[in-house]
Protein backbone atom coordinates (compact mmCIF):
# COMPACT_ATOMS: atom_id res chain seq x y z
CA UNK A 1 0.00 0.00 0.00
CA UNK A 2 1.33 3.42 -0.95
CA UNK A 3 1.69 6.03 1.77
CA UNK A 4 -1.08 8.25 0.40
CA UNK A 5 -3.53 5.35 0.48
CA UNK A 6 -2.40 4.49 4.01
CA UNK A 7 -2.96 8.07 5.17
CA UNK A 8 -6.40 8.19 3.53
CA UNK A 9 -7.33 4.92 5.24
CA UNK A 10 -6.24 6.28 8.64
CA UNK A 11 -8.15 9.51 8.07
CA UNK A 12 -11.34 7.68 7.11
CA UNK A 13 -11.04 5.34 10.10
CA UNK A 14 -10.76 8.47 12.26
CA UNK A 15 -14.00 9.74 10.65
CA UNK A 16 -12.35 12.92 9.40
CA UNK A 17 -12.66 14.71 6.08
CA UNK A 18 -9.55 16.11 4.40
CA UNK A 19 -10.74 19.56 5.43
CA UNK A 20 -11.20 18.53 9.08
CA UNK A 21 -7.80 16.83 9.27
CA UNK A 22 -6.15 19.81 7.63
CA UNK A 23 -7.75 22.21 10.08
CA UNK A 24 -6.77 20.11 13.10
CA UNK A 25 -3.18 19.76 11.85
CA UNK A 26 -2.78 23.33 10.61
CA UNK A 27 -2.62 22.45 6.91
CA UNK A 28 -4.92 23.07 3.97
CA UNK A 29 -7.21 20.32 2.75
CA UNK A 30 -5.40 20.72 -0.60
CA UNK A 31 -2.11 19.67 1.03
CA UNK A 32 -3.79 16.64 2.65
CA UNK A 33 -5.28 15.79 -0.76
CA UNK A 34 -1.85 16.05 -2.45
CA UNK A 35 -0.38 13.59 0.04
CA UNK A 36 -3.28 11.14 -0.26
CA UNK A 37 -3.32 11.25 -4.07
CA UNK A 38 0.42 10.68 -4.29
CA UNK A 39 1.15 14.10 -5.79
CA UNK A 40 3.27 14.75 -2.70
CA UNK A 41 5.36 11.56 -2.71
CA UNK A 42 7.17 12.19 0.56
CA UNK A 43 5.36 14.46 3.02
CA UNK A 44 7.53 16.49 5.33
CA UNK A 45 8.22 15.21 8.84
CA UNK A 46 6.60 18.40 10.14
CA UNK A 47 3.32 17.54 8.40
CA UNK A 48 3.51 13.96 9.67
CA UNK A 49 4.00 15.17 13.23
CA UNK A 50 1.00 17.48 12.87
CA UNK A 51 -1.42 14.82 11.60
CA UNK A 52 -0.30 11.86 13.75
CA UNK A 53 -2.23 12.71 16.94
CA UNK A 54 -5.46 13.07 14.97
CA UNK A 55 -5.09 9.71 13.23
CA UNK A 56 -4.41 7.53 16.26
CA UNK A 57 -0.87 6.60 15.24
CA UNK A 58 2.53 7.67 16.45
CA UNK A 59 4.70 10.16 14.62
CA UNK A 60 7.39 7.50 14.38
CA UNK A 61 4.98 5.08 12.70
CA UNK A 62 4.10 7.69 10.07
CA UNK A 63 7.79 8.43 9.47
CA UNK A 64 8.44 4.75 8.83
CA UNK A 65 5.40 4.30 6.58
CA UNK A 66 6.37 7.42 4.59
CA UNK A 67 9.75 5.86 3.86
CA UNK A 68 11.99 7.60 6.34
CA UNK A 69 14.63 5.19 7.60
CA UNK A 70 15.14 4.64 11.31
CA UNK A 71 18.56 4.17 12.85
CA UNK A 72 18.75 3.28 16.53
CA UNK A 73 21.92 4.40 18.30
CA UNK A 74 22.55 3.21 21.85
CA UNK A 75 24.37 5.73 24.02
CA UNK A 76 25.23 5.28 27.66
CA UNK A 77 22.07 6.29 29.48
CA UNK A 78 19.77 6.80 26.48
CA UNK A 79 18.82 5.52 23.04
CA UNK A 80 18.68 7.84 20.04
CA UNK A 81 16.27 7.24 17.15
CA UNK A 82 17.43 9.00 14.00
CA UNK A 83 15.20 9.17 10.93
CA UNK A 84 16.67 9.84 7.51
CA UNK A 85 15.45 9.86 3.93
CA UNK A 86 16.89 7.62 1.21
CA UNK A 87 19.75 10.08 0.69
CA UNK A 88 20.74 9.94 4.35
CA UNK A 89 19.48 13.44 5.18
CA UNK A 90 18.09 13.86 8.67
CA UNK A 91 14.35 14.24 8.99
CA UNK A 92 13.50 17.83 9.83
CA UNK A 93 12.33 17.29 13.40
CA UNK A 94 15.50 15.51 14.48
CA UNK A 95 17.65 18.21 12.93
CA UNK A 96 15.59 20.92 14.61
CA UNK A 97 15.89 19.22 18.00
CA UNK A 98 19.65 18.95 17.65
CA UNK A 99 19.92 22.60 16.58
CA UNK A 100 17.78 23.66 19.55
CA UNK A 101 20.00 21.64 21.90
CA UNK A 102 23.13 23.24 20.47
CA UNK A 103 21.67 26.77 20.62
CA UNK A 104 20.43 26.55 24.22
CA UNK A 105 20.61 23.27 26.10
CA UNK A 106 18.67 24.63 29.11
CA UNK A 107 15.75 25.65 26.89
CA UNK A 108 15.87 22.29 25.08
CA UNK A 109 15.72 20.50 28.43
CA UNK A 110 12.76 22.58 29.55
CA UNK A 111 10.94 21.96 26.27
CA UNK A 112 11.51 18.23 26.62
CA UNK A 113 10.24 18.20 30.20
CA UNK A 114 7.18 20.23 29.19
CA UNK A 115 6.36 17.65 26.51
CA UNK A 116 6.71 14.78 28.97
CA UNK A 117 5.42 16.13 32.27
CA UNK A 118 2.69 18.68 31.58
CA UNK A 119 -0.88 18.15 30.47
CA UNK A 120 -2.00 18.89 26.92
CA UNK A 121 -3.87 21.94 28.28
CA UNK A 122 -0.73 23.31 29.97
CA UNK A 123 1.32 22.71 26.81
CA UNK A 124 -1.27 24.61 24.75
CA UNK A 125 -1.05 27.54 27.20
CA UNK A 126 2.75 27.61 26.90
CA UNK A 127 2.52 27.45 23.10
CA UNK A 128 0.05 30.35 23.10
CA UNK A 129 2.44 32.49 25.16
CA UNK A 130 5.40 31.53 22.94
CA UNK A 131 3.44 32.29 19.75
CA UNK A 132 2.36 35.65 21.18
CA UNK A 133 5.98 36.55 21.93
CA UNK A 134 7.06 35.40 18.46
CA UNK A 135 4.31 37.49 16.85
CA UNK A 136 5.39 40.51 18.89
CA UNK A 137 9.04 39.97 17.96
CA UNK A 138 8.08 39.76 14.29
CA UNK A 139 6.16 43.05 14.47
CA UNK A 140 9.04 44.80 16.25
CA UNK A 141 11.47 44.05 13.41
Amino acid sequence: MKFGEYLKDLRRKSHLSQKELGKLAGYSNAEISRVESGDRQKPSPVLLKAVAPHLGVSYEELLKKAGYLEEVIDHSGYTEHVYTDEEGKLADIVKQAKEMQEADSDWAGIAYRVSRELSRKDMEAIKAVANSLLDKAGKDQ
